[in-house]
């Protein structure tokens, strides 16, 4: 069953691992292994693709938030693209750990969080901004995953 579960989610894998391996230390605390560290290790690598995640969610929010407020329509297209293909990364990533999917909202809450820490550093691109970004993401997660889904073009208007 393990197994199974090791080629079908990845993530739900090494967090059921982890709680396995820490179990067994419970029982039988006499083991001659580094039990806990060995668990925190297949745990990390879980929680990588939750971090993926999280920055695959920073770019779209990065992108969308320009297609919102950008007065240069000349990378318009550069920014779908990007889109486009953090899209198909996130849709790959949730394909070989579907149990990511009750975690989407929250990395894209913090994805939202580092975008925005993006746009303090934007030097480059004009964009026709609010005083104040919203602090929580203006995007759900359907408008960030969802195909040809795109925002209000206000720096158009």
């Amino acid at each position: 069953m393990a197994t199974q579960l090791y080629e079908t989610d990845f993530y739900g894998w090494t967090q059921e691992q982890a709680a396995k391996l820490r179990a067994l230390l419970r029982e039988r605390s006499n083991l001659d292994l580094d039990i806990e560290n060995i668990a925190e290790e297949i745990e990390s690598l879980g929680r990588s693709d939750y971090r993926q995640l999280v920055s695959r969610f920073d770019e779209i929010c990065i992108h969308l938030l320009k297609l919102h407020f950008s007065t240069i329509l000349e990378c318009e297209r550069l920014w779908k693209n990007s889109v486009r293909g953090q899209r198909r990364r996130i849709a790959k990533l949730l394909r070989e750990s579907p149990s990511l999917k009750p975690r989407l909202n929250a990395a894209l809450e913090e994805g939202y969080q580092d975008a925005l820490r993006h746009f303090s550093d934007e030097k480059l691109i004009e964009l026709v901004m609010p005083d104040h970004l919203p602090g929580t993401s203006p995007f759900d997660v359907e408008d960030c995953l969802g195909e040809e889904r795109w925002p209000e073009m206000r720096g158009r208007n």
